[in-house]
């Protein structure tokens, strides 16, 4: 196995829970305006989707994982097992295989 280049990644983009975060505090804000109008039924469904909002987006911060990218050309000298055993398949591009290793923290 030669080892062509390798990239730290992560597995889920911390952006993603930062728009959750900013789409639950704008349906807070909808709450708070139907609430002070008298639209109880409104509030309540603002305060469900804020609530689910939050929830995924903890979800999401907790869940995701530091992983190194290694594009490298499999050959001989290694058995494939091994090299299974040790690094995920992300795709092939060609002779390349791009492989993925959970790093430690």
């Amino acid at each position: 196995m030669t080892i062509l280049n390798s990239i730290e990644a992560q597995t889920m983009p911390v952006w993603l829970s930062l728009v959750f975060l900013i789409i639950a505090g704008v349906t807070a804000v909808f709450a708070k305006i139907e609430c002070d109008e008298g639209e109880a039924i409104g509030a309540v469904g603002f305060v469900i989707i804020t609530l689910a909002l939050l929830v995924a987006s903890v979800y999401i911060l907790a869940t995701k994982k530091d992983i190194l990218r290694v594009y490298a050309t499999i050959d001989d000298t290694k058995p494939f097992v091994e090299v299974m055993e040790e690094y995920t398949v992300h795709e092939r591009q060609g002779d390349i295989w791009v492989l993925d290793k959970e790093t430690e923290d």
